[in-house]
Formats: structure tokens, sequence, C-alpha cells
């Protein structure tokens, strides 16, 4: 335990919000995350949750561990008692539904810290136990090198019907990497890794996430073509008043890359105008046609191959049907305004200032008001609306 986590424990600080719809269900479909440590040693310089300052990642209490009690407790208010019953708490109505779970949302779960918290481990014991679907994001590889009784700890709780993995990569060259990665594992440890989960028959894909360097998203792709199941592309976001984060990631890229970002009101971040991000994705799809990809630029949603940008849909496995299709990317792809929503009401989510005076607002309000500020109007730029396009 290192100095920070003893003083986090000794105070009792823990991290609470382990479970929670992110703010981003307005337009993604992989909203409902789940987090067993606040805080992460990969050392990101481009991380959207520091950047963002979500949750203080870079704060005093970002060695928080999570309160594994309460997410026990959650599980069993969902299933075990009144389970069938209606419930005020937006989180338990959506696990009742069983809605994907997103574990890793904010903070990587394979981190390696988890050698010896073992919290994924237990996490995950309760969603095999409950037969809960996750999606677990990671950049760590320590399930595949830990000791052997650990490890098969870990596999007897995870099952390929239930638990798919997104794997993280920017790039393949090692020396590259490690210009905004100073913690992570190695991009032929990741690949490995990949490897490995595909031979115990687990559903995968790759976020290169952000895409810094088309010829280091090509190289990653080249030894993984044929292999993964899905590759989710979004690119590089820069917070507005956030000198720190602009002097570190820009650093290493070119000047004409800077030269190409552009921002608006109704962005937080600077990002690559849509023409060159559309132009990359393009490309990918091109070079490597038999593999679906997902576009996680919120302005190029509805580029995707799929109807939702991590892949979920085409997950051949009914336990993930459950996805939350009410947003604004499933709308704009089909049309289609019958999904479920959630009925408690959205409190204690990390909205924006505009969001937060929205008195009374419920879910579908939420996501309707975003869909007009996005797109204006009903147009369908579709894959699967190929007559409107």
């Amino acid at each position: 335990m290192d100095k920070k986590e003893y003083s986090n424990l000794v105070n009792g600080i823990t991290y609470t919000n382990q479970i929670q719809l992110s703010s981003q269900f307005k337009f993604c479909g992989n909203c409902f995350r789940a987090d067993t440590y606040r805080g992460c040693d990969h050392g990101c310089k481009y991380c959207f949750a520091n950047n963002r300052m979500a949750c203080n990642f870079g704060g005093e209490n970002n060695m928080q561990i999570g309160d594994h009690d309460k997410v026990a407790n959650m599980f069993s208010k969902a299933f075990d008692f009144g389970g069938t019953t209606k419930s005020a708490d937006l989180a338990i109505e959506l696990m009742r539904r069983r809605v994907t779970m997103h574990l890793g949302g904010m903070s990587d779960p394979f981190q390696q810290r988890e050698l010896r918290r073992e919290l994924t481990l237990k996490f995950l014991g309760l969603a095999s136990f409950y037969k809960y679907p996750l999606v677990i994001s990671t950049k760590g590889v320590i399930l595949m090198t830990m000791h052997l009784e650990q490890q098969e700890r870990y596999l007897k709780c995870l099952n390929p019907r239930l638990h798919t993995f997104q794997i993280s990569l920017i790039g393949k060259d090692e020396d590259w990497v490690r210009k905004f990665e100073t913690g992570s594992p190695t991009p032929d440890e990741r690949i490995k890794f990949i490897k490995w989960l595909k031979e115990r028959g687990f559903w995968v894909s790759v976020r290169i996430q952000p895409l810094l360097n088309l010829r280091q998203a090509e190289l990653v792709l080249d030894e993984l073509y044929g292999i993964i199941n899905y590759c989710t592309i979004e690119h590089l976001k820069l917070p507005k008043f956030n000198d720190k984060i602009w002097s570190s990631v820009l650093e290493h890229l070119p000047l004409e890359y800077k030269a190409l970002l552009r921002s608006s009101e109704h962005k937080p971040e600077f990002e690559l105008n849509a023409r060159v991000k559309l132009d990359n994705i393009q490309y990918l799809k091109q070079k490597f046609p038999k593999l679906k990809f997902g576009c996680g630029d919120n302005d190029l949603h509805e580029y995707s191959d799929s109807l939702n940008c991590c892949g979920i849909d085409t997950m051949p496995m009914t336990e993930f049907s459950n996805w939350l299709k009410y947003n604004s990317m499933y709308i704009k792809m089909t049309g289609d305004r019958t999904q479920w929503v959630p009925e408690s009401r959205i409190n204690g989510l990390f909205l924006d200032d505009r969001e937060k005076n929205k008195k009374g607002f419920k879910y579908r309000d939420f996501v309707e008001d975003y869909y007009r500020t996005i797109y204006e109007d009903d147009r369908q730029l579709s894959l699967f609306n190929t007559e409107n396009k």
C-alpha cells in the first residue's frame, strides 16, 4: 500500500460512486459505468477523466479504493429483495433491467493495485453470481501475467457470454507510445494479452483512443486484423483551459496538428475538425474492410459500422441486448424513438452548468435537447438508412 492510499484508508476515504450513469447518456449507449478504483497508475497524459477533472482524478484523493460493501448491497437491493418493484434509484432501476455495465468507465480495473487489493475480482464475483453483463475496459495485462493460482480465481469469475473486453492501444511503437503513456504496459504486451483473451473465447475490441498518429493506428491493426472483433476510433480532445495538458501532449505532435484544432460553444474541448477525422476513419475502413469500426467522436457517430460505437450491438450474446439505445447516435442512425428509457430522475451526474439549470428534465428530455443542439433536425445520415443519405 502506498502512502496516499494508506492515508485515504486511515481517514475513511473510499470511492463510493462506483456504479453510476455517466453524463454521456445523451449520446452514448455504453454509459452505465462501474469503477473499482478512483485514480490510475498508467500515467496517460491525454486521459479524458484527468483532463476534465471528473471526480478529481488529479487531486488529493486520486488513490481512493472502492467500497465493495456498498457495491454488494446495490446488487442485493437490485436482485435479492423486491427485484421486480420500481425503484427511485436510477442505478438500481438500470441494474434490474440488466443494462450492460461498463467496468472501467473512468479508471482502469486491472491496474497494478488490483494485484494486492483484488477489488475488481470481488466485483467480477458479484457480476458472475448475478449473471450481469459487463464490458471491461483496460490497458492492464495483469490478468495474463499474475501468478497462476491468483489467475485461476479471476478466470472462475469470468464468462465469455457475460464479459467482453475493450483494450486501449494508441500505437505499436514503444518509443512513440511512451511519449503519451508513462506507466502503461507496452504495446506488445497488450497485443499479446488480446490474443490471450481471444484464445479463451472472449469478445475483444481495440480502442484507439485517442488517435494521434494514423500510421501508428495502422500498425496496431496490421497486427490484430482478423483477430479482434471490433475497433473504436476516437480523436484527441483537449480541454480549453488546461495549459499543462496542452503542453504535455502537443509537444510530441506536429505543429500542423495544433493548427487543425477547433472548438465551438457546444464543446468544452478543442478537437480536430470533422473532415480530418473522417478522412482518417475512412482510410482505416478501406485498409481493413472486414473489420467493423465505431466512431467515438461525437460529431461522427453516424459513420460507425454499428448502432453503438463500442460495438455492443455486434456482440452475438443475447445477454448484452439491453444496452441503452435511447441516445442521439441511435436516433440519428435509425430514426427510432420508441426505445426504453428509465423513469428515475437524473440526479448527481457530472452535468455542465447549462444542463444543471434544466429542472424537471427527465432522461428523454436531456437526450432530445442534446439531439436538437447537435443535429438541429431529423435528417438521417446513416449506413442503415441509405436512401436518405
